[in-house]
């Protein structure tokens, strides 16, 4: 099991580092890739803490991932939503049927924006929930919807519940499969 976890400046580093953590403590091998406009690899996120990713997203978006992650921060999600590429990876793992999983900002400011789950209940920082359709809107802390292998969470206090059931969906796919 592999996952991708995307980071952009601004993006929110309780998601970001809580993900990354409980992924590698399962056992999970993670890489984390930059989305910044330059390519670098030191992340300034939305409280000032410095990550160091393992390469720019451009050098490993052929790689194969089981699952993506998109930690929110309005700034690090909309720079999520403005790369194309990221999108475009998004959009490919979607479309080859693995999991996609969405925090605080980034399900209203880059799943939606794009579209790319035209069928798929959702969650995400409250208050963009004007920003998704309210069909697809759920009130809860995190919303997993397994027709379109989306999950998707409210914020940095729901970023624990969130990475776990990651987990559970990885490794429980990786010992039935």
């Amino acid at each position: 099991m592999n996952v991708l976890v995307c980071l952009a400046p601004g993006s929110e580093e309780t998601e970001a580092v809580t993900a990354i953590d409980l992924l590698v403590r399962a056992g999970i091998d993670v890489t984390t890739a930059s989305v910044a406009g330059d390519g670098d690899l030191t992340i300034v996120c939305s409280r000032g803490v410095k990550l160091l990713a393992d390469a720019p997203l451009v050098a490993i978006v052929d790689q194969p991932f089981d699952a993506i992650v998109l930690p929110g921060g309005v700034k690090g999600a909309e720079c999520f939503r403005d790369s194309p590429l990221l999108v475009e990876k998004v959009r490919q793992m979607h479309l080859q049927g693995k999991y996609v999983a969405a925090i605080c900002a980034a399900p209203a400011l880059v799943l939606q924006h794009h579209d790319l789950f035209p069928v798929g209940n959702m969650t995400g920082f409250p208050g963009l929930k004007q920003q998704i359709p309210q069909d697809k809107w759920m009130e809860r802390r995190v919303v997993y919807d397994a027709r379109v292998k989306l999950l998707t969470s409210q914020g940095p206090g729901t970023a624990m519940e969130f990475s776990l059931k990651l987990i559970d969906l990885l490794l429980g796919e990786s010992q039935s499969g």
